[in-house]
């Protein structure tokens, strides 16, 4: 395991963020306004809220954006109070709402800085089981060794992710997964960046950290001196109930004569391969997509989550034909395919007259499309050109695509459901089948060349569908 030297210090940015989440007593100050306003910012379940008590003003009247809040030396910059709540009792008006953003300081999205992003967490993370881990030193209240970290090249740049607690026995209100850039880069594109390294450790990990984050730009190195900062809600965390890699394998298989088959054998992915996996979310939507299908389908119900995995086969297994249009062409040869299109189309035109318009339509564009392989194809190709091994039970949950497209319901071993408690059961073991199927494309396609867990294995007593296959599948 590499061993990083540099100590990190984040005692300045955390410090910081305790002082912003307990701020009793502020001022703030709108354009609208003659007199400074007492408000009271506060955290509550990952939201930021405030409270302003007033016996004078009836704050319904009063412009809400571009609001300043100022403690001490401290002075928020505040696009919009979104106001939750507005009435009248015994001491005043009363108003409370929701704050979404605020900055502070000379923060400019396009100059190259420093930068480090702190996401609030709320339970330990899996660094362990699924990403090669660097062991690396942090101070935040004291000085800490730690492995729950790894390392990210992308384009150049070195990332830096890893897991800081107050206390390393127990999870805390503050405590955070950190994201930070070795070299100056500019906001704007450190936040892309960091969006693709938390979506990407989020499928690795079965953790997509994502409630709210605080970006803080420096002018030193070291990450030590504060130049301005920002605090954003972002889209919400999501904790997955399925992770491509494991390598604790009695976690999943509790026979020990079983998971003891398989746990020298499961290796962890490398900061190589993590590091293609971040750069092709980054540099590739359609990654980015299919990533966060395999994420967000965790949020979903069991009717509709083998649909939403049938669009992500689809559309890596787009991205993988793409790649090899050529080759993958029924007729390698362009003029031949040209020439045989413009013949076919010739004799079709001989017909006009004798078959309806439409008809003539329809046939010329299924003409058009002569070269190109079967849908069915499309979905089984990527695991040929891989050299992924697929069974009969693989092929025919592919298969199941057409079902959901067409809204019929799935069969899963040329049978179909008899109660809504089978169809449940059908539809969750297509689930795991389609994510094993999309991991296996996803991890080779990086260069991962081990083991994957087999999630419709593990949990055959459960679906019904018993399978001969392995409960780790080699990829």
């Amino acid at each position: 395991m590499e061993v990083l030297t540099e100590i990190k210090d984040l005692s300045d940015s955390t410090n910081l963020i305790y002082c912003i989440e307990n701020i009793d007593e502020a001022k703030i100050i709108s354009p609208s306004s003659m007199d400074d306003i007492g408000i009271r910012l506060y955290k509550k379940n990952n939201h930021f809220l405030f409270k302003i008590e007033n016996n004078l003003y009836n704050l319904n009247k009063w412009n809400y954006n571009n609001v300043k809040v100022k403690c001490g030396d401290l002075i928020l910059q505040i696009p919009n109070l979104s106001v939750t709540n507005n009435h009248f009792d015994n001491t005043g008006y009363i108003t409370k709402g929701k704050i979404t953003n605020f900055k502070s300081g000379n923060f400019i999205i396009n100059e190259l800085k420093y930068n480090r992003l702190l996401l609030p967490i709320t339970e330990s993370l899996n660094f362990l089981f699924s990403i090669e881990n660097v062991l690396h030193n942090y101070k935040y209240k004291k000085e800490k060794i730690s492995r729950l970290a790894t390392k990210i090249f992308m384009d150049g740049l070195e990332f830096l992710l890893y897991q800081a607690q107050v206390d390393v026995k127990k999870i805390t209100a503050y405590d955070y997964l950190i994201i930070e850039c070795k070299s100056k880069i500019s906001y704007l594109k450190f936040s892309e960046y960091c969006f693709s390294i938390l979506i990407s450790f989020g499928y690795i990990s079965g953790n997509f950290i994502n409630d709210d984050g605080y970006y803080f730009q420096y002018k030193d190195k070291f990450k030590t001196q504060i130049d301005c900062f920002e605090y954003a809600k972002l889209r919400g965390s999501i904790n997955c109930s399925c992770v491509p890699i494991y390598t604790n394998t009695f976690s999943y298989i509790q026979k020990s004569e079983i998971s003891d088959l398989y746990k020298d054998k499961v290796r962890s992915l490398s900061i190589k391969e993590f590091s293609k996996l971040c750069t092709l979310c980054h540099n590739n939507d359609d990654i980015k997509s299919v990533l966060l299908l395999l994420i967000e389908v965790n949020t979903q119900s069991l009717v509709a989550s083998p649909g939403i995995l049938s669009i992500a086969l689809e559309t890596i297994a787009k991205f993988i034909n793409d790649e090899n249009t050529n080759s993958l062409a029924p007729i390698k040869s362009k003029p031949v395919s040209k020439s045989l299109r413009k013949d076919l189309l010739a004799v079709i035109n001989d017909y006009e007259g004798k078959i309806e318009k439409e008809g003539i339509d329809i046939i010329k564009r299924k003409i058009d499309q002569l070269n190109q392989r079967t849908n069915r194809d499309k979905l089984l190709i990527p695991f040929q050109i891989l050299g992924i091994e697929i069974s009969d039970n693989d092929k025919e949950a592919i298969e199941q695509r057409n079902a959901f497209l067409h809204g019929r319901n799935p069969m899963v071993q040329n049978s179909l459901p008899k109660t809504i408690n089978e169809e449940d059961k059908y539809r969750y073991y297509l689930h795991l089948k389609l994510y094993v199927l999309i991991s296996a494309v996803l991890l080779k396609y990086i260069g991962y060349d081990n083991l994957v867990v087999n999630y419709p294995k593990i949990y055959e007593e459960y679906t019904g569908i018993k399978l001969d296959e392995e409960y780790y599948r080699q990829i």
